[in-house]
């Protein structure tokens, strides 16, 4: 698990494949936001903030992978309180997200991008709370870098203050292919 911390972009749509998805359901655990102070406090008496509730833990896998050019799929997330897997690349540019996870666990979600990648690189997956309970994804990277990502909207989950997230490094399908005749035009 790789935690990040800077992810810039603002919502998308995409699809979760559920033919491929398992799900084990787990009782969903009271989000943060906007409750009273006597509501907000751990049993512990200290303050939760944002997205940090008592019990909202997630966790992800995303294994590198061949890319055919649309999708990327994630090979585990567990979310304890349910809510979305994003995935971004390397500059925090959102290029696609899940729709609605109930909590728990689910293998190989499939993550339709809005974007066309056409080169190998890095991608980061991130799986986002509900925090505003409607079960569409409203994250908005402006808002999480004005108000921190604990106090944004559908914002990340969160492990000591730091976004859960996973890489993976993509390689567009055609690649060997392209590199190939990149190598044979070299040659000429």
């Amino acid at each position: 698990m790789l935690a990040t911390t800077g992810l810039a972009a603002v919502g998308s749509a995409a699809t979760t494949d559920a033919g491929d998805a398992s799900t084990s359901a787990t009782s969903a655990a009271p989000l943060a936001q906007d409750t009273t102070e006597e509501e907000n406090e751990t049993d512990d008496g200290s303050e939760m903030q944002g997205n940090e509730s008592a019990n909202a833990t997630a966790s992800i896998t995303f294994e590198d992978q061949p890319f055919n050019g649309s999708a990327v799929v994630v090979n585990e997330t567990n979310l304890s309180d349910g809510g979305f897997v994003a995935v971004f690349d390397q500059d925090g540019e959102l290029l696609g997200n899940s729709s609605y996870l109930e909590p728990g666990e689910y293998e190989n979600v499939t993550i339709e991008l809005n974007a066309t990648i056409d080169r190998e690189q890095v991608l980061v997956a991130t799986p986002h709370m509900d925090t505003n309970g409607n079960e569409t994804f409203d994250f908005n990277a402006t808002e999480a870098e004005q108000v921190g990502p604990a106090n944004a909207t559908d914002g990340p989950y969160l492990e000591n203050d730091v976004p859960v997230s996973d890489v993976a490094f993509v390689t567009p399908e055609n690649a060997s292919t392209q590199r190939m005749t990149a190598a044979l035009k070299a040659a000429e």
